[in-house]
C-alpha cells in the first residue's frame, strides 16, 4: 500500500514534538537538577513529596520554637545563677553579723550599704529579659515583673511552645516560684530577709536578727535552686527534642530529594539518546522521497 507524503509528513511531526519535549526536559533537568519540572511529570511523587513537605515544614515550625526557648532558659538560668551567687554572699555576710555583730554604727553602715547592693543585683537579675520580654512575668511578659523593692508584678501563669507534638515548655517563668516570692510581703524572700536586717540597722540595733532569719533566708535560696534545676531539665528535654528533629528533617530532606532531584548522569544520558534519535529521525525524513516542507504545502 503506498503511503502518501501527507502521512509521512504528519508522522514525522509527531515524533519530531515527543523528541525536542524530551530534549528540553532532559535539558531543564540538569539544569534545574529537578525531575519533576511540572506535577504532571508525576503524580504519586508529587503527592509523596508534598506530604513529607507539610512534615518537614511542621519540624521546621518545632526548631524555630526551639531556638526561642533555649535562649530563654539559657538567659533564665543564667540569671538564677548570678542570682544564686549573690544571695550567697549576702548569706555569708548575715552568718558573719549572727555570729560576730557589728564593731558600731559606722561598720553596720558598710555591712547594710554591701547587703543592699546585693539585693539591687538581685532585683536587677530577676528583671532580665530578651528583646521586649521578660522572662520572670510569667504571661505578662511586656511589664517588668518585680519593683525596686522587690515586690512581684508578674502572673503565676507560663507561657508555653510546641517543641514536639503533644509536648510543651515554658517560654516565659513564674516569677513568684522562679524567685521564692514571700506569700506575705510579696517580695522575693532573700529580698525581704535583706531589708528586715536594713531596718534593724537603720534603727540602730540588731536586736531580733537570729536563725529563724537565716532559716527563711535559706528556704529563699532554696526556691531559687529548684527552679534552676527545674529549667535545667526542661533546657535537657528541648536538647533530645532538637536532636530528635534534626535527625528527622535530614531523613525528610533526602526524601524529598529522591522524589524530586534528578539524577543527573542519567538525564545526560538520555539527553544524548534523545539528541541522537532526534538527529537520526531528520535524516531519515530528508532522504525519504527527497520530500520537503515545500514539496508538502505545493501538493
Amino acid at each position: 500500500m503506498r503511503v502518501s507524503n501527507n502521512q509521512i509528513y504528519h508522522t514525522f511531526l509527531k515524533y519530531d514534538k515527543t523528541r525536542q519535549a524530551n530534549i528540553a526536559r532532559y535539558t531543564n533537568q540538569i539544569a534545574s537538577g529537578k525531575r519533576i519540572l511540572n506535577p504532571s511529570d508525576d503524580i504519586v511523587a508529587v503527592a509523596k513529596s508534598l506530604k513529607v513537605k507539610e512534615t518537614a515544614n511542621e519540624i521546621d515550625g518545632y526548631l524555630r520554637n526551639i531556638t526561642t526557648v533555649e535562649n530563654h532558659q539559657i538567659a533564665a538560668q543564667t540569671s538564677l545563677t548570678n542570682i544564686y551567687d549573690a544571695a550567697q554572699d549576702a548569706r555569708a555576710e548575715i552568718v558573719r553579723l549572727l555570729n560576730h555583730g557589728v564593731l558600731d554604727q559606722e561598720d553596720a553602715e558598710i555591712v547594710d550599704d554591701y547587703l543592699q547592693g546585693l539585693k539591687n543585683y538581685i532585683i536587677d537579675q530577676a528583671n532580665t529579659k530578651i528583646g521586649d520580654t521578660y522572662l520572670f512575668s510569667g504571661t505578662k511578659s511586656d511589664i517588668r515583673p518585680f519593683n525596686l523593692d522587690g515586690t512581684y508584678n508578674g502572673n503565676e501563669t507560663t507561657q508555653t511552645v510546641p517543641v514536639s507534638k503533644g509536648y510543651e515548655v515554658d517560654s516565659t517563668f513564674n516569677g513568684k516560684e522562679a524567685l521564692g516570692v514571700d506569700t506575705q510581703s510579696g517580695k522575693i524572700k532573700v529580698v525581704e530577709i535583706i531589708d528586715r536586717i536594713h531596718d534593724k540597722i537603720q534603727a540602730g540595733t540588731l536586736t531580733g536578727i537570729d536563725d529563724s532569719w537565716l532559716e527563711e533566708f535559706d528556704q529563699g535560696m532554696e526556691e531559687i535552686s529548684k527552679h534552676h534545676s527545674f529549667i535545667g531539665s526542661q533546657q535537657k528535654n528541648v536538647e533530645d527534642f532538637k536532636l530528635q528533629h534534626e535527625m528527622y528533617k535530614t531523613v525528610y530532606n533526602d526524601m524529598i530529594a529522591k522524589f524530586e532531584d534528578a539524577d543527573v548522569a542519567e538525564a545526560v544520558a538520555k539527553l544524548e539518546q534523545s539528541k541522537v534519535a532526534y538527529e537520526a529521525s531528520m535524516a531519515v525524513f530528508s532522504q525519504n522521497k527527497d520530500l520537503s516542507l515545500l514539496k508538502y504545502f505545493a501538493a
